[in-house]
């Protein structure tokens, strides 16, 4: 399986991508919207992760353009836990939401 992190903690990244790699998963990532965007529209990914607060597009923008390309699975992974942030972010396509501890 294919899976795409994006997320602008690089320390979160790095650990997810490892953590990810060790479960015999492939994964790519990047930390802002403008680039997984490039990332998505170069690969078919079998599962998505996004952050909501991101540099160039947001999470949530971001979901919507992914949404109009893709039916991968996307785990919204947030500091957000406010219940509009979720709402927002299952409203918007994601299949799940789960926030940062």
């Amino acid at each position: 399986m294919r899976l795409l992190i994006v997320e602008d903690e690089e320390d979160l990244r790095s650990i997810l991508k490892k953590k990810l790699m060790k479960e015999h998963y492939t994964a790519d990532d990047c930390g802002n919207g403008l680039d997984a965007l490039d990332y998505i529209n170069m690969a078919d990914y079998d599962g998505i992760i996004l952050d909501i607060m991101l540099p160039g597009i947001d999470g949530l923008e971001l979901l919507k353009k992914i949404r109009e390309e893709s039916a991968a699975p996307v785990i919204m992974l947030t500091a957000k836990g406010e219940t509009q942030d979720k709402v927002a972010g299952l409203e918007g396509g994601a299949d799940d939401y789960i926030v940062k501890p």
